[in-house]
């Protein structure tokens, strides 16, 4: 999955407000979001969940609700999906029990104040402790990017994305990462540079762009559709990465004056690389990641093999928090500007996305999501909804 937009020009901290309530907005102030968990602490904390606001569902997010709820539900069924569990407290069980229980109450098709009745007398809550200890967490945006493309090379469409190389040695996208000499031997795989700039994947391009910045986006989202000259969309998703931790390009852009930072946003920075073309490997080598993908079908997908969602799936840092679960989400909404408490399921990462103080909310595909996705920076509280044994 995927690293969301970084928008500065930000909507802010809602706390536990209730939905459609307008606000003051004011830019967050400055904290560390990716701090990490001191060695030994879990990412969750229970909490009494009668302190949490109503919890509403409109009609299509009942419909997502319940898509989403199932392919979690699909996902345990794996025997692959006892990895990562027990985890901040919680175990694979748990979160098992609690997605039957919570599609057992949306087949019931309740009210809103029968829904919430339902589940705060059947679950509890478990706060994620957020960058501070104190539930602060920062919600921002990805989506799917639709962009032209060609299955062959040519003088305008010259920026490859390439598949997973034969050499490549890694379990996940986000461990550690190898390269497989002829020899048997094991080295860090490259990063982004040596890549670009040696031409050590030539032959094992999947398809083109027209624009470099393209590329980087696609990366960055770690899915996408390409529109292809028949009309065609080729679907794409992640398989596998250089290994290299995410490293965003922003704070160089404002360090080098290039954007001043009270006015740095995805929009921005697409202007500047618009008129600035020369500057984007400078800047984009800043990230040493970098993704490899595959053809995919009835995707997007998630980092649990799961399509993701609309409006629906979030993505976390599944070292800390139980992947598929049920949550609760209060922020602001970018395009809203009012406090939002809805609920999410759990079902993607992303390499930006690991710490407690971070979560990314998918948005969807094509120019629209992306306008929401790059404006998406606030802070809020992120809950896990626990069934009671």
């Amino acid at each position: 999955m995927l690293v969301p937009f970084l928008a500065v020009t930000a909507l802010t901290s809602t706390g536990c407000a209730g939905r459609g309530k307008k606000k003051q907005v004011e830019p967050p102030a400055a904290k560390n979001y990716n701090r990490q968990l001191p060695p030994g602490e879990f990412a969750l904390r229970e909490v009494d969940i009668t302190e949490l606001p109503p919890i509403t569902l409109s009609p299509s997010e009942r419909v997502g609700m319940k898509q989403a709820v199932q392919r979690s539900r699909d996902y345990f069924v794996k025997p692959s999906s006892v990895k990562g569990f027990p985890v901040s407290g919680i175990t694979r069980e748990q979160v098992v029990a609690s997605l039957q229980a919570f599609s057992g109450l949306l087949d019931q098709n309740l009210d809103d104040a029968a829904l919430d009745a339902q589940i705060k007398s059947r679950f509890r809550a478990f706060i994620s402790v957020g960058c501070d200890d104190h539930g602060t967490v920062l919600f921002t945006g990805y989506y799917t990017p639709i962009f032209d493309g060609r299955l062959s090379g040519d003088s305008e469409y010259r920026f490859p994305l390439y598949r997973r190389p034969a050499t490549l040695v890694q379990t996940t996208s986000l461990d550690p990462a190898f390269q497989l000499r002829s020899d048997g031997s094991k080295v860090p795989f490259p990063d982004r540079a040596s890549i670009d700039g040696t031409g050590i994947l030539r032959g094992t391009e999947l398809v083109w762009l027209k624009g470099e910045y393209e590329r980087y986006l696609v990366h960055v989202q770690g899915s996408a559709k390409i529109r292809l000259p028949d009309g065609r969309l080729m679907e794409i998703g992640t398989n596998g990465s250089s290994g290299h931790d995410y490293q965003s390009i922003r704070d160089s852009l404002v360090t080098d004056g290039a954007i001043p930072a009270d006015q740095l946003n995805f929009f921005t920075m697409r202007q500047f690389f618009a008129t600035n073309p020369d500057k984007i490997a400078t800047y984009v080598n800043k990230n040493p990641r970098y993704i490899f993908f595959i053809e995919t079908r009835g995707g997007p997908y998630g980092s649990l093999g799961a399509k993701v969602t609309p409006n629906i799936t979030i993505a976390t840092d599944k070292s800390i928090f139980p992947r598929g679960s049920v949550t609760f989400v209060t922020t602001t909404l970018s395009g809203v500007n009012s406090s939002y408490a809805g609920l999410r399921v759990d079902q993607d990462t992303g390499g930006a996305i690991r710490a407690p103080g971070r979560t990314d909310l998918y948005m969807g595909e094509g120019d629209e999501n992306e306008n929401r996705a790059g404006a998406q920076f606030a802070e809020g509280n992120l809950y896990y909804l626990i069934v009671r044994e």
